[in-house]
């Protein structure tokens, strides 16, 4: 396993990291102890194009809410198209995830399907003894809010 100076990060002021998938899917253990300890949040990259975010649960908490409370109302006629795919999230434990990166990558990049990642039972020398997801793994589209909702919500005002 790498140490977390070896990884080829890419270091941002705006609160993220950008990594490569191939460096995220080499150092998945090591990656889930800064997303899970750290709180860091993490942009996946594959050939320079970002494809992926893994954050933290409580993050991902956090923006649900700010999307919520930037969607429209339910009398709004966009109201059907916000919720019309609704789905669930799939919880994976990190051995599934390293597994099937490839099939899970393209869900998330194609189908804009959501992963949880469950802990392993140690990791960062902690027992860990929940059954929640502690990272989640989303398109990069629902990691960035956009300017659009943010207006509109500013109008609403």
């Amino acid at each position: 396993m790498k140490d977390s100076n070896t990884l080829n990060t890419q270091e941002d002021t705006q609160g993220f990291i950008r990594l490569s998938t191939d460096d995220a899917i080499n150092n998945l253990a090591h990656l889930l102890r800064r997303v899970m300890f750290a709180g860091e949040r993490i942009v996946l990259q594959q050939a320079e194009e970002e494809v992926a975010a893994l954050i933290p649960i409580a993050e991902f908490e956090r923006l649900d809410a700010v999307m919520y409370e930037l969607k429209p109302s339910l009398y709004s006629c966009d109201y059907n198209d916000y919720y019309e795919d609704e789905r669930g999230i799939h919880c994976i434990d990190p051995d599934e995830f390293k597994n099937n990166f490839d099939d899970i990558l393209a869900d998330v990049r194609l189908e804009g399907e959501i992963f949880g990642l469950l802990p392993t039972p140690s990791i960062g020398g902690k027992d860990v003894d929940i059954f929640m997801p502690v990272a989640v793994l989303m398109p990069i589209a629902n990691f960035w809010v956009p300017d659009y909702l943010i207006a509109a919500y500013k109008k609403r005002d």
